[in-house]
């Protein structure tokens, strides 16, 4: 009896022994993109996907981003800002289907919102595209990748809920006030005019800017401006309605 017990505990130990090795191998097999998540960083994915190299210290493009760039005729810019998320995919995140329908920025690409549906790997693999027309491999780390990936995955919102299709943002003004009075006035001053965003003809503070492109003020809000000490509202713990709140009240502003 003693030795049937032995044999079935050893049988026994030999099978967990063989489950713990298969939860090795299954680890061990992980993509990058599934290893790392967990310190993946979607504020700094919202920053990248304003202008990368203000981010990451890479040079700043002086090419476009061809071929992909080169397939479409309509949007006349060159150079860096040819490589920058937005001006394909928009503020709005969903391209040829939003803002950017028409006007100078189109290009008839499509956006990135309905992507956020998408598993990890197939997203950081589609930003990457290492060889193929979509190639950032060559300014972009796989940690920046990843953390555009987490952008995408988890902080896209429906823009179409804090923006109305006439520009006006939807949410509550004094909510705003009291948000932008505490996080931004300090930078922006009382009035939104401390600076100056034309130094040209001097009237583009954040009243001008909030009403002139909604959707981009409202990206920025919520995470922050690349290269600059502008702080990101997710980051700082608010709600996608406190950022819409804000952007209400800077509508307000003169």
């Amino acid at each position: 009896m003693n030795l049937k017990k032995t044999i079935l505990s050893l049988i026994i130990l030999f099978s967990i022994s063989l489950f713990i090795a298969s939860c090795e191998d299954d680890d061990g097999d992980k993509s990058f993109a599934e290893e790392n998540w967990s310190a993946a960083d979607q504020v700094r994915g919202g920053l990248l996907y304003d202008k990368f190299w203000k981010v990451n210290g890479t040079t700043e493009p002086t090419t476009d981003f061809d071929p992909t760039w080169s397939t479409q005729s309509t949007n006349a810019r060159t150079g860096s800002d040819t490589w920058r998320c937005k001006e394909c995919h928009g503020w709005d995140y969903i391209g040829d289907s939003g803002r950017y329908s028409e006007g100078s920025h189109y290009t008839g690409f499509s956006g990135v919102y309905a992507t956020s549906s998408h598993d990890i790997d197939a997203i950081f693999d589609a930003i990457k595209d290492e060889d193929g027309d979509h190639d950032f491999s060559t300014v972009l780390s796989d940690d920046d990748v990843l953390d555009l990936t987490k952008f995408i995955k988890d902080g896209l919102i429906d823009i179409s809920l804090f923006v109305d299709a006439n520009g006006a943002a939807i949410g509550d003004s004094t909510n705003g006030a009291t948000l932008y009075n505490s996080n931004c006035s300090a930078c922006h001053g009382a009035d939104g005019n401390t600076i100056d965003f034309d130094d040209d003809d001097g009237d583009q503070g954040v009243g001008f800017l909030a009403n002139d492109n909604p959707q981009e003020i409202l990206h920025k809000i919520r995470w922050g401006h690349p290269g600059s000490s502008m702080p990101s509202m997710v980051g700082s713990g608010l709600s996608d309605e406190d950022s819409g709140d804000i952007l209400t009240y800077a509508q307000t502003l003169q």
